[in-house]
């Protein structure tokens, strides 16, 4: 069905992860679909003022520009969003049209699916933004959208883990869920991960950034391997 899909597709990536993390990804997703793939340019900058809601407006703000660009030099009607970890949760917040401290995006209006890979969306412990959003937003709140979310699976103590995973995950799984036993990403828990009532996908060892391991969501035969299990609208 995807190959009869011709939306653009816009990627938001997570937290301090620049926009070049993403054009194998991008490079990959345009090879095996002929759509158009753009990648927001969010610098660590940017990111390190996300703590706050002018940080999170200064990067929808890049998104928004970046879908209007998109659309207007592929002449399409519609988009499909990407989002990698808090990425997937601030596309959440740019489907809304209500306001957003004087901001409104209303994103839904030209969105057709939006994918989150390894998104932590339910936390028992949360940012107060991204709690805001699952609060305001929960699970797929705006129904003319298609949500799908995509979580990793990953044997902590495996070979296919850097160090900084075998070190920090089950403190990360007890931070965002309260369960340090919990299978993940080796950051983010799929009760964390797979949002409520979306379609959901589960990759089997599969870390959730590079420094986390080789195989990412973002890596070659990674994305292949999702792409094709997402159920388009």
């Amino acid at each position: 069905m995807s190959t009869k899909i011709k939306n653009p597709i816009i990627i938001l990536g997570g937290f301090l992860i620049t926009s070049e993390a993403y054009h194998p990804a991008k490079n990959t997703i345009e090879n095996i679909s002929g759509r158009k793939v753009y990648v927001v340019d969010v610098t660590r900058g940017d990111w390190f003022k996300s703590n706050s809601a002018e940080g999170w407006i200064n990067i929808l703000n890049k998104v928004k520009n970046k879908v209007a660009f998109a659309l207007q030099e592929t002449n399409a009607k519609k988009i499909d969003l990407i989002g990698h970890s808090s990425g997937g949760i601030m596309l959440r917040l740019y489907l809304s049209s209500e306001p957003f401290k004087n901001a409104i995006y209303n994103g839904q209006s030209t969105t057709s699916n939006l994918i989150t890979l390894g998104s932590p969306h339910q936390a028992v412990k949360a940012t107060k933004l991204r709690k805001f959003v699952d609060e305001k937003y929960p699970g797929n709140f705006f129904k003319n959208i298609n949500y799908v979310s995509i979580g990793g699976q990953v044997e902590i103590n495996s070979k296919q883990t850097s160090l900084l995973t075998k070190l920090i995950a089950r403190g990360s799984y007890k931070s965002i869920s309260g369960n340090k036993h919990e299978s993940g990403d080796g950051l983010v828990p799929l009760s964390s991960s797979l949002l409520t009532n979306s379609q959901q996908i589960i990759l089997k060892q599969t870390v959730h950034g590079r420094i986390f391991g080789e195989n990412w969501y973002g890596n070659t035969s990674k994305v292949r391997e999702w792409w094709n299990q997402i159920k388009w609208k």
